[in-house]
């Protein structure tokens, strides 16, 4: 190949420009050109000449969280999840209950997370040959995958004539921020390919959505660096691109918020506090037992100790669980939903000591069942409260703990599992409408 001709194949990757002083970008690729205007969501239309703005071109998420209508068809929605369990398996049961759209799901059972980024994009298309004669003609219009998938592996392996369908790539986590124990070779290279598997899925992906603004930002913010690691490497400005075809949409949580008589409750004279987190060192377990540790020395508190335990309980847990045994109203993973929830409005703070969250359900659970919070400022836990329940704790609680509590409610109103789900599913029919 001839040197003109390598860079032209070099220069035809998808490029995106900003100009600062309009705030227009151009975004540009093999199949379309598509001019915006970073203002309330307004989209230009090129193909009009004149400069003209247009409302219905897809549909862009506007700054009070509604959006412009795109197509109000059922689309057919092929999903997939190669890791059906948690928050993953979740939120595909809410997408399940609650969608309008048209779907079919593929997944794999949720264990060997490394594995499934390497492999599952194979196993997946493997089931979707399986099954697809058993669909009577079934098609998708849109296919919705997710964050533990090579996206492009899958494409290139789905049947020939499905290859051309648009895809929404939803990011529940990213492994470039993802932290990693340093016994397990958290300086190792190979680590990083998880993070690179993610960038590819993204470039090839017509949308992406994150679950939150910290998991965006925490990506972007460190891809371009990552990439420029690869020896004699071509690829430049991919956040940019990525972050020109990209929303945050709050995962759908099943969780009503708690009754009247749950938001207006009296806080207890000896505070009761709810960590309800999986059992695992990104967690914090360290930062949970000297936050106890100190509280104690100021005042009683009661503790409720929740979320998945593991066969192996960080050594910090195991010392909080025996040093505080008289204080603790309930330890352990409680498999009742009902149950969950009930303990939730029994209590008067959430704490999170998380080192990792992209989302938070386990607190956002909490919150919308009435439990003041209690949380870091750091991840995604300051997107997930108003700033009247910034700051709080038991040393410092509000002045009137019912109308933070009914503010909390109100904020985190769009994860409610009914509206999560159709805002989602309003980016699958923005992505419809863009490849037509």
């Amino acid at each position: 190949m001839s040197e003109s001709a390598s860079n032209t194949s070099s220069n035809s990757r998808i490029e995106l420009r900003m100009s600062a002083r309009s705030g227009v970008y151009l975004r540009f690729c093999s199949f379309r050109c598509l001019r915006k205007i970073a203002h309330r969501g307004a989209i230009w239309d090129e193909s009009a000449g004149s400069g003209r703005f247009v409302e219905k071109l897809g549909s862009v998420i506007m700054d009070n969280g509604t959006r412009t209508s795109g197509s109000d068809r059922s689309l057919r929605v092929l999903g997939f999840e190669s890791f059906d369990r948690g928050s993953h398996g979740q939120v595909r049961r809410s997408f399940q209950d609650h969608a309008r759209h048209d779907w079919k799901w593929i997944t794999r059972p949720g264990r060997g997370w490394k594995w499934r980024m390497r492999t599952g994009a194979a196993e997946l298309a493997a089931d979707v040959r399986r099954q697809a004669d058993q669909w009577g003609g079934w098609v998708p219009d849109v296919l919705f995958a997710t964050s533990l998938i090579g996206l492009g592996d899958l494409i290139a392996l789905l049947p020939r004539e499905w290859r051309h369908v648009p895809s929404v790539l939803y990011m529940h986590e990213n492994q470039l921020a993802y932290p990693v124990r340093k016994e397990f070779a958290a300086n190792d290279d190979r680590d990083l390919q998880f993070a690179v598997t993610n960038a590819m899925s993204m470039l090839v992906a017509d949308r992406v959505v994150f679950n939150s603004r910290w998991n965006m930002d925490s990506f972007l913010g460190g891809i371009d660096a990552l990439l420029g690691k690869s020896p004699d490497s071509t690829i430049s400005g991919a956040s940019e691109v990525i972050a020109g075809k990209s929303d945050v949409a709050w995962p759908p949580v099943e969780a009503t918020p708690g009754s009247r008589e749950v938001l207006e409750r009296v806080l207890h004279n000896v505070p009761v506090i709810v960590w309800p987190h999986r059992w695992e060192h990104d967690k914090g377990p360290s930062e949970l037992l000297e936050t106890a540790r100190s509280l104690r020395k100021v005042m009683d508190a009661r503790w409720i100790i929740l979320g998945e335990q593991f066969a192996d309980i960080p050594e910090p847990l195991s010392v909080f669980l025996d040093e505080f045994q008289a204080d603790i109203l309930h330890a352990g993973h409680i498999e009742s939903r009902a149950d969950y929830l009930q303990i939730l409005a029994s209590a008067d703070w959430v704490l999170s000591t998380a080192d990792h969250e992209f989302f938070g359900v386990a607190v956002v659970e909490a919150m919308l069942m009435g439990c003041l919070p209690w949380l870091p400022e750091r991840l995604s836990y300051p997107e997930l409260v108003p700033d009247s329940a910034k700051g709080l704790s038991p040393l410092a609680p509000p002045d009137d703990p019912s109308g933070v509590r009914a503010a909390c409610v109100e904020w985190l109103s769009p994860c409610l599992a009914g509206r999560a789900v159709a805002r989602i599913e309003q980016v699958l029919s923005d992505a419809a409408v863009e490849s037509t």
